[in-house]
């Protein structure tokens, strides 16, 4: 388990989520949350030097290289990324308060699942955090808020930002395209043609001269593949006269398939 937390500078108010794991898919997502509890988006976000944000600096930590997916995230919604600078108490501070507030009602707690444990950490920062007498301010959160709420860039504007990867791929005889250590079915009639393979991180999209031919939920794992057998009808001999339902999906062993590559049958 994973933390996300936001705290705005001034206000303290902050908004935090759990996730499974620290990849750039469920960062971006987390900051859109953010963004939408708080009703805006912020000029400059301060982050504590993940290589999810700066891949590396130089010596004197003035000049940056930042990562670019996160860069084209960044300018996306229009804020400005900003790392902790190296002896900086005053912004470290900041950054590493909000995670150990958070920690500090985790902490002893029982979840039945990652969507209980954010169900019940969005009530207490509402209900508690928000309304709390800031240690710093003196004030609460959420009043302060209400004096930069409507400096913040506007966010209902902005659709979801999509992170997409592409490759080019060649159809082998046994109709499964490689992507990612996995592969993925697609018609039979496509074998031995170039396909592209998109991905936003949770499905895998295959398309062929512009086409959208076949579409999977990425595998977890690796070594394993996702078939539909829609796209071996016709080419197979099925032991049973009823083709399998167009949407019926198998996730099998690669081996399974390798009689395919030979003109066997599954």
């Amino acid at each position: 388990m994973h933390l996300f937390v936001l705290t705005l500078g001034y206000s303290r108010r902050m908004y935090a989520v759990a996730t499974s794991d620290e990849k750039m898919p469920a960062f971006l997502r987390s900051h859109e949350e953010a963004f939408e509890h708080l009703g805006g988006i912020t000029h400059e976000i301060v982050y504590d030097n993940l290589r999810s944000v700066v891949l590396g600096r130089d010596f004197e930590g003035s000049r940056f290289e930042w990562n670019p997916i996160f860069w084209d995230f960044s300018r996306y919604y229009g804020f400005r990324p900003a790392p902790h600078r190296p002896y900086r108490p005053q912004t470290k501070g900041k950054v590493e308060s909000g995670v150990k507030y958070v920690k500090r009602f985790l902490r002893g707690k029982e979840f039945t699942s990652l969507d209980d444990l954010n169900s019940k950490l969005l009530e207490w920062i509402v209900k508690m955090a928000d309304e709390r007498i800031h240690g710093t301010t003196h004030r609460q959160p959420a009043e302060m808020f209400l004096e930069e709420k409507d400096l913040l860039l506007p966010v209902a504007s902005h659709r979801a930002y999509v992170i997409e990867e592409r490759s080019l791929r060649y159809v082998p005889k046994d109709c499964l395209v490689a992507f990612q250590a996995n592969r993925y079915s697609v018609p039979y009639r496509l074998a031995g043609k170039r396909v592209e393979v998109l991905t936003d991180g949770e499905m895998i999209k295959i398309y062929h001269a512009g086409e959208l031919v076949s579409c999977h939920a990425r595998i977890e794992g690796s070594h394993r593949s996702s078939v539909q057998m829609s796209h071996y009808v016709g080419l197979i001999k099925a032991a049973k006269p009823a083709a399998a339902p167009a949407d019926d999906v198998e996730i099998r062993d690669l081996a399974v398939y390798e009689r395919l590559a030979t003109g066997g049958v599954l």
